[in-house]
């Protein structure tokens, strides 16, 4: 009896946590699609506390995990072990000085700091928002966190699950680029990273209740994700290469051979 395949980005449904999915079944390079089974994407493991929920993230058999929290986050939330899988923790967000952005309450003070900072640097006061568009166009170039990923993939360790708090933001970035690592276009890519706001929608709207427009649109993209904040994260590629297969050849490595290579193991 042949097994119906979810649609592509379908929440994995789940008693303690929302957001978690997998890549697999989004259409990708030459008509082929992602293999399901492979590519998982989800939020802090340690909400995952059920006996049902613990079945669920075993019956994955995880390869690895990969966690793009800072430390801060990890000691608040750590991860729980997983039969059979290897961890693995680097942060995906980085402060200018290249340490780790600090998304704990203890590193909020810190992140103050690194704003001030930068809008010295810009010479005028700069919104929250604008700020942190900056920085989702930082995070696709050397980013330690994503080319760790791109070194998993390469090397097979599959199914791998990668995570950060709630699963949208650096998690987000990274499940676009390897959807146009294999082939995917922009707007598969983003229709992945808009999910995140379907499956985080009671979260956004509790947040949002009676909040200004300038304080809705803030909160939307620290509850949710920003449509904006996404496309300018792999625009940006755009703008200093010629193209996506240029940027992963000259940010990972990844020539002709090797990113077919990369392609003919994850696309069925």
């Amino acid at each position: 009896m042949q097994t119906t395949k979810p649609v592509p980005g379908a929440e994995i449904p789940l008693e303690g946590a929302v957001n978690f999915r997998e890549l697999g079944g989004y259409p990708a390079a030459e008509g082929r699609r992602v293999r399901h089974g492979l590519l998982y994407r989800g939020g802090n493991l340690d909400a995952l506390q059920s006996p049902a929920d613990h079945a669920v993230l075993e019956s994955w058999h995880l390869a690895e995990i990969l966690d793009l929290r800072s430390e801060g986050e990890w000691q608040k939330h750590p991860d729980p072990m997983v039969p059979g899988a290897q961890y693995r923790r680097v942060c995906a967000m980085r402060m200018a000085d290249g340490s780790e952005m600090d998304f704990s309450s203890t590193g909020i003070e810190r992140l103050a700091a690194e704003k001030a900072a930068f809008e010295k640097a810009a010479g005028h006061p700069v919104h929250d928002y604008d700020w942190f568009s900056v920085l989702y166009r930082q995070m696709p170039f050397g980013n330690p966190a994503y080319h760790a990923l791109f070194a998993l993939l390469e090397q097979h360790r599959a199914p791998l699950l990668f995570h950060c708090t709630c699963g949208k933001d650096r998690t987000g970035i990274a499940a676009m680029l390897i959807l146009l690592a294999l082939g995917a276009t922009r707007q598969t890519a983003l229709q992945d990273y808009l999910l995140t706001n379907v499956y985080r929608r009671e979260i956004i709207e509790a947040s949002l209740r009676g909040k200004s427009p300038e304080e809705r649109r803030l909160l939307l993209s620290v509850e949710g994700v920003d449509e904006a904040m996404g496309a300018g994260a792999i625009d940006e590629i755009l703008v200093r290469y010629p193209s996506y297969e240029a940027y992963f050849r000259e940010e990972y490595g990844l020539n002709a051979a090797r990113l077919a290579a990369l392609r003919n193991f994850y696309l069925e």
